[in-house]
């Protein structure tokens, strides 16, 4: 779909399921080295004749369950059976993987960290256990982090001067347009209240010189902004930006809705990274967003390809929400009634390209 507001183009694509993007790589990879080794013949003085037979020889069969055979040690073989010569270990290793597959086919032979479920009398499988639990193994790198499903909701204030601010509660009180929010349903509580609020103070204080609130021309993009367009809602009201609100769970709650009657809003049940999002200038607003800031970049063009960014990263997205080496205010707003209240903001970034910041 894509809107018709000449100021602001929005549009879904379908994108490619990221197993088939992996294994399409995957099997490109596979294929340039294949080829490099073929083609690379000055460091090794075997031919594929050479190989074939002694892969012959070996005489290979699929090994009893649990058994694997290295890989290094059948070049090791190799090497021993042939001391006065020099071979390359790509070259070795592409004959045969070719050599294995043509034999068992691709169903009975299996790999696993360089492991082969293939054995011989020369180069005997082992026992090895390269099965891994994967809920063990999830549970020792939680360990020590003490993660909490609702740790985000959790306010503890370990000094006086620490202590939450009341301030965005206040303001929203006094707004005109409370009431329609409040009717709209988008903040379901006052958690997400004021992480929004946050938000539009932060382009208050930071940016609203450059990116004035009564031009039409400006389009905020609002990424991450759960199951309502709240945040989204709450700049369409107060200024008179086109609104794009950006989450693949948009919708699924029970005060959602499949419209809102707010001027100049748009919201989308869809993944940034399925949408292309073309405007003359643009704010990304980034609020507790689970993605990364350069794959949000990537999906939106402005005239003068650049946008500015506000931020409040959470979780393990701290990192993935940063532009090294560009200066950008960071401060902590105790208004924010969440222990993740960090909030960054970039005046200009790269965006729409492959130099956006990874």
């Amino acid at each position: 779909t894509m809107s018709s507001d000449p100021a602001c183009s929005v549009a879904r694509i379908e994108l490619e399921p990221k197993w088939l993007t992996l294994q399409r790589d995957h099997n490109e990879r596979v294929e340039r080295e294949r080829a490099a080794a073929r083609a690379d013949v000055s460091t090794t003085n075997f031919e594929r004749s050479h190989y074939a037979a002694f892969f012959d020889a070996l005489a290979f069969e699929v090994a009893p369950e649990d058994e694997w055979t290295a890989r290094e040690r059948i070049l090791e073989a190799f090497r021993d059976a042939h001391v006065d010569g020099n071979v390359e270990r790509d070259a070795f290793m592409s004959e045969l993987g070719e050599h294995l597959v043509s034999k068992f086919g691709t169903k009975a032979l299996r790999r696993r960290k360089d492991n082969l479920n293939i054995t011989s009398a020369r180069v005997p499988s082992e026992k090895v256990n390269l099965r891994v639990n994967k809920k063990l193994a999830k549970a020792k790198r939680m360990k020590g982090r003490q993660l909490d499903p609702n740790r985000s909701r959790k306010i503890v204030a370990s000094k006086a001067e620490d202590a939450i601010s009341s301030r965005y509660m206040t303001e929203f009180l006094q707004l005109h347009c409370a009431t329609e929010l409040v009717e709209s349903r988008v903040f379901p509580d006052a958690k997400e209240l004021t992480e929004s609020f946050s938000a539009f103070n932060a382009w208050r204080t930071h940016l609203s010189d450059d990116f004035s609130a009564d031009d039409p021309n400006i389009t905020l993009v609002s990424v991450g902004d759960g199951h309502t367009p709240r945040t989204a809602a709450l700049f369409a009201f107060r200024t008179r930006w086109n609104c794009v609100a950006v989450d693949p769970e948009m919708g699924f709650a029970k005060d959602s809705k499949a419209s809102y009657d707010i001027d100049r809003l748009q919201h989308h049940c869809a993944k940034i990274e399925e949408m292309r999002i073309k405007t003359k200038r643009c704010i990304i607003v980034m609020v507790h967003a689970h993605v990364s800031l350069a794959t949000t970049l990537r999906s939106i063009q402005a005239e003068d390809g650049t946008a500015a960014c506000i931020a409040l990263p959470c979780c393990n997205f701290y990192s993935a929400i940063d532009a090294p080496n560009r200066a950008v205010p960071e401060y902590e707003d105790m208004s924010v009634i969440s222990p993740h209240r960090t909030v960054r903001v970039w005046k200009a970034l790269p965006c729409g390209t492959s130099e956006s910041p990874r």
